[in-house]
């Protein structure tokens, strides 16, 4: 029985490699040295270099040549990173097919926080074996003054899981004050959590210890712990300045931010305008945003929940307060680039400028393109180097309505008087089933 056995699992198996002219039968081990060896090598990893400031320097050159692009490039805008004020994560990965920790610098080469070094040696303790295991990432948000709040996201499961956490949260308290919070999440679907992610997903956030808001440095304003904001804070906490500067608002000026996020840059210029107003589709930016309305004196911001659509635009600026010289800023997610509709509503709405953030070149150039058709022509190009080490940058274009007929016809096809009907009451923008959302527990 056992000799029948042995034939039928070797039944169709592919014979062996010919090795020094003959069917070699012998096992592996006897194979020769030099075969072993062949066998054990896997190709090197392929190892990408990030630009460097000087290389997107070039970058840049070379595209606004090239694409023969208007307007004037000015001087970049960066600021120095600062470790303490940039996000890190603690991540479970695979390497080598064994799940490890890791370390997930905000840009390379940057010095880790001692709050990061500290937990992430903390978890490698045997009384942590349970929850490092369990363990997806840690994410530390920094607020832009050397503070964090805490994003933990790990399958727990079990007391040893829960008691282990409560342990890791006693060492951080009492370690680290620079830690103002801590908040356990779980994504439904299971993915990885980024405030950047455009997934339609759950989020269930339980506060461990601290508010779910954290401060933006020494700003005056906030965000909530799940919202949208740079991995470096520096440069993008002195951003609200430098667009001041290249737009000069006068009185009775007018602001409307889309894609806003916590409203930071609006919140920012509120002072410099006579009416703020930002737009979003998620919950959390919903949070942020009312939370620094109440902080702003007169109460000059207000929010709006939804998708950026033709029909909010018509309704919105059919409205007889809604009349004046109105400035737009955009900064528009490379997962989420504007389309064609998108495009001709907010040209239709005639604001004064259109302040229009992009994080690629390629983007860029069609958005230049389409503005164009719709009567705007680009008068300003700031590249702004937000996140210094990553290899990434953006770049502000600021475009204003073409009045002297530089553009030929397109000004004129796009100047008339739109007759706008007053739409009826509605829930602007896509299903509310499609709209990301959050639940917060007690």
């Amino acid at each position: 029985m056992f000799k029948n056995t042995r034939k039928n699992t070797t039944a169709g198996r592919a014979p062996k490699k010919l090795v020094a002219g003959r069917f070699h039968a012998s096992s592996r081990k006897a194979a020769p040295e030099s075969q072993a060896r062949q066998e054990q090598v896997k190709p090197a990893p392929i190892k990408t270099r990030i630009a460097s400031f000087e290389d997107l320097k070039q970058q840049l050159d070379a595209w606004a040549t090239n694409e023969r692009i208007p307007g004037k490039i000015q001087a970049w805008f960066t600021r120095d990173a600062i470790s303490e004020h940039s996000d890190w994560r603690i991540m479970n990965k695979l390497v080598n097919g064994h799940e490890t920790l890791v370390l997930d610098a905000p840009a390379k080469g940057m010095d880790v926080p001692k709050p990061v070094q500290g937990i992430f040696d903390q978890l490698h303790k045997e009384h942590l074996r349970t929850i490092k295991k369990a363990l997806r990432q840690i994410w530390f948000r920094a607020t832009g003054d050397g503070r964090f709040a805490l994003l933990v996201q790990a399958n727990v499961h079990g007391k040893n899981s829960g008691h282990e956490i409560k342990t890791l949260v006693e060492f951080i308290q009492h370690s680290y004050p620079q830690v103002i919070s801590c908040h356990q999440i779980q994504c439904t679907p299971n993915h990885i959590f980024s405030p950047a992610a455009q997934l339609s997903m759950r989020v269930d956030l339980r506060n461990i210890f601290g508010s779910a808001f954290m401060p933006i440095a020494g700003t005056g304003l906030s965000m909530h712990v799940l919202d949208w904001s740079p991995k470096i804070k520096d440069a993008w906490i002195e951003l609200p300045q430098r667009i001041r500067d290249a737009i000069h608002p006068a009185a009775g000026d007018k602001f409307f931010e889309f894609y806003c996020g916590p409203s930071f840059i609006a919140a920012s210029l509120a002072q410099d305008f006579d009416q703020v107003d930002t737009l979003d589709c998620r919950e959390t930016a919903m949070e942020s945003s009312k939370m620094n309305s109440r902080n702003l004196a007169g109460g000059t911001l207000k929010f709006h929940r939804g998708h950026l659509e033709a029909n909010f635009l018509e309704k919105f600026f059919s409205r007889k307060e809604n009349e004046g010289r109105w400035t737009f800023y955009l900064n528009v997610p490379t997962e989420e680039p504007l389309n064609a509709e998108q495009i001709q509503a907010l040209a239709a709405s005639r604001p004064e400028r259109i302040l229009l953030q992009a994080g690629d070149l390629e983007s860029a150039g069609k958005f230049i393109k389409r503005f164009r058709a719709e009567g705007y022509m680009l008068r300003k190009n700031i590249p702004l180097y937000l996140e210094p080490g990553t290899g990434k940058f953006d770049l502000l274009m600021l475009f204003v309505p073409d009045r002297a007929g530089v553009l030929g016809g397109f000004t004129a096809k796009n100047g008339k008087n739109r007759k706008v009907e007053r739409p009826r009451e509605q829930v602007f923008g896509k299903k509310q089933g499609d709209i990301p959302h959050f639940v917060q527990k007690k």
